[in-house]
């Protein structure tokens, strides 16, 4: 980590490890597993708990940290497995990032998938060497020896937990585009809880909030700008500090971040009609996009990263 970093605030020093450390072993993990698909792993737990067979027990709650908070992301490959991953960041050295793994064999407990779905359960520490570290930057992968789970999900629940992670990274792309109604709405269809199901009983305020949330997501797509078949949000920021590279020397950076769009319009076709066959056509949309594996391209003045058709993310230095 250069300099100009390495005397950042403790709490400004804190969210950049974790981004790094869960940035850096998705990055890595990606390449070695063959990931085609992620989803929170809270989101997760909340969302397809309550809908597997009675007797489950689930130990993880919505704690932000230590023992009882969920494993970080579920992750799907190529071959079809299924992947729990903890991720840990830190800039206090080797030894300090050793104790935040040994935190981690909790948390990646919670969730366990078996048979033909079963795929690695992994604690990840990235350690961030600043530029006058002795050492390098490191990042070890764990794989701690699993006991009993707390939610075991088999190969009849593979229907459940595509639709968990379909709707979690449709959720966030639109989040990321710039439509927050609409990212609630695809997380949680029957209210703002996504353990919900539609045959649960429901209170008048939800009944109310749902409805204001459609409302709300009109006006999101209204907000979204166009660019060829995507829908999305652009923001021009003035950089604080000349950035000089190889490249030449920058001032300016352009961020534009965007959904498909029509995702969005089947989305808003099943949100406000009681068709089956828009329900049934947007089930299908949301599995084969939101499997899809993350790719990024640079050039000289920027860069793109893409999740299959699904979602972009562009930036441009001026």
């Amino acid at each position: 980590m250069s300099d100009e970093f390495s005397e950042l605030d403790p709490h400004q020093k804190t969210i950049l490890s974790d981004d790094f450390g869960m940035g850096m072993s998705l990055h890595v993990l990606t390449e070695a597993l063959d990931l085609v698909g992620f989803c929170d792993g809270k989101y997760f737990i909340d969302r397809l708990a309550p809908r597997l067979p009675s007797g489950v027990h689930i130990t993880a709650t919505a704690a932000k940290n230590g023992p009882r908070k969920s494993p970080d992301f579920v992750a799907l490959d190529a071959r079809g497995r299924w992947h729990v991953i903890e991720c840990k960041g830190t800039q206090s050295g080797p030894n300090y990032c050793r104790a935040q793994i040994d935190r981690g064999f909790a948390q990646k407990r919670a969730i366990e998938f078996q048979g033909t779905l079963k795929g690695q359960s992994l604690v990840t520490g990235f350690d961030i060497a600043s530029a006058a570290s002795d050492t390098a930057s490191c990042l070890v992968i764990v794989d701690p020896k699993p006991e009993d789970p707390p939610l075991e999900i088999g190969p009849n629940d593979r229907p459940l937990i595509r639709d968990c992670v379909a709707r979690g990274t449709i959720a966030r792309a639109m989040m990321l585009a710039g439509a927050p109604n609409l990212s609630r709405l695809m997380a949680a269809p029957f209210g703002d809880d996504p353990r919900l199901r539609a045959d649960d009983a429901t209170t008048s305020f939800r009944r109310k909030r749902a409805a204001q949330l459609r409302e709300n997501g009109i006006d999101d797509r209204k907000r979204l700008t166009t660019a060829g078949k995507y829908l999305g949000r652009e923001m021009n920021i003035e950089l604080p500090f000349e950035v000089e590279t190889a490249k030449g020397s920058f001032r300016q950076a352009t961020l534009r971040s965007e959904i498909l769009d029509d995702v969005v319009r089947e989305f808003e076709e099943e949100t406000f009609s009681d068709s089956t066959e828009h329900r049934d056509r947007l089930a299908r949309t949301q599995q084969d996009l939101a499997v899809s594996r993350i790719k990024t391209e640079t050039n000289d003045h920027g860069g793109l990263l893409t999740v299959g058709k699904l979602y972009r993310s562009l930036i441009e230095f001026r």
